[in-house]
C-alpha cells in the first residue's frame, strides 16, 4: 500500500490522548468491524467503477472516490466511523506539539522510549506503534499504514537535517501542518484501497500496473485534501482538550465531503 518498510512491531506506550478520551471515543466503535461495510448496491457500484478504470474504461478517479464515500454511508458517517484514524490523528498532533513545546528528548522520556544508541529508524518505528492502534480490525491496519506514511515524511525531514532527530523541535508550522494533512489523506486513501484492492488483484495486468493505479488515486486524494485543509492550523489546536475529537471529526467530514462530490 505504498508504505515504508523501515517501521515494525508493536509496543505498549502512552497513547498521547487526553485523560478520559479513550472511553469517550470507544462509545462510537462497535465491536464488529463489519459495521462499516457499504450497502450492497452502492458497494457493487464502487467496485464496478474501479474495475472499468483499471480496464481503461470510462470511469474517472473523482467518481470512483465519490462512490466509495457514498457506499460507506456518506461524508458524515465516514468521518464518524474513522475511529482509529481520528485517534491516531490526535496522537500525531499531540506528539508534534510536544516535540516543539517540550523538546524531543523530554517527549521521548515522557513516553518511556529508550533512545540511547538507537537509530532514527528504530525510534520512528517505536513512535509508529505509540500513535497507532493495535492492529485488530481492518480500520486499525488502515490507520497504522497512514501513520507509517506520515512517519516516512518525518524521516525525510530528519534526513534533510543531517539525521538529527532533535531538529523536530524547530519544525515550522508548514511541516507540522503538512504531516497532519498527509496523515489524513493517507488514511482516506488506505481506507478506500483496503475495500477495493481485490479489484486491482483481479483486473490489473501486473504488479507494476496495480502500483501505478494506487499512485494515481493516492495523488488525487492527497491533492484534494491538501486544498481542503490549507487553512487549518493544526499547530494551533489544543490536543489536550476533550473537544479535540469533535474538531478532528469535523475536519474528516469536510475532507470526505470534498471526496463525495461526483460531478
Amino acid at each position: 500500500m505504498g508504505t515504508s518498510s523501515i517501521f515494525g512491531g508493536p509496543t505498549d506506550k502512552n497513547p498521547l490522548l487526553p485523560e478520559g478520551f479513550e472511553e469517550e471515543m470507544d462509545e462510537y466503535k462497535p465491536e464488529d468491524e463489519e459495521y462499516r461495510l457499504p450497502e450492497d448496491g452502492l458497494w457493487q457500484d464502487a467496485k464496478t467503477s474501479i474495475s472499468k478504470y483499471i480496464n481503461n474504461g470510462f470511469s474517472d478517479k473523482r467518481n470512483i472516490v465519490g462512490k466509495h464515500v457514498k457506499a460507506l454511508g456518506g461524508a458524515s458517517t465516514s468521518a464518524k466511523n474513522a475511529v482509529s484514524g481520528r485517534k491516531s490523528t490526535i496522537r500525531l498532533g499531540s506528539l508534534l506539539n510536544d516535540f516543539v513545546t517540550d523538546g524531543v528528548i523530554n517527549t521521548l522520556n515522557k513516553l518511556k522510549v529508550n533512545y540511547v544508541g538507537k537509530s532514527v529508524e528504530s525510534l520512528l518505528s517505536e513512535l509508529v506503534n505509540i500513535l497507532s492502534e493495535e492492529s485488530v480490525t481492518k480500520e486499525d491496519i488502515v490507520a497504522k499504514n497512514a501513520t507509517i506514511e506520515a512517519m516516512s515524511k518525518m524521516y525525510e525531514y530528519i534526513e534533510d537535517n543531517e539525521m538529527d532527530i532533535t531538529t523536530l523541535e524547530n519544525m515550522g508550522e508548514d511541516i507540522f501542518n503538512e504531516l497532519m494533512s498527509l496523515y489524513i489523506s493517507s488514511y482516506i486513501f488506505e481506507r478506500m484501497f483496503s475495500d477495493l484492492e481485490s479489484r486491482l488483484e483481479k483486473y490489473a495486468d501486473n504488479d507494476e500496473r496495480a502500483y501505478e493505479i494506487e499512485i494515481e488515486f493516492k495523488d488525487y486524494i492527497q491533492s484534494k485534501v491538501e486544498i481542503e485543509l490549507s487553512n487549518v492550523q493544526f499547530n494551533n489546536l489544543d490536543y489536550n482538550d476533550l473537544d479535540i475529537q469533535n474538531q478532528i471529526q469535523n475536519i474528516y467530514q469536510k475532507c470526505y465531503e470534498v471526496m463525495e462530490v461526483l460531478k
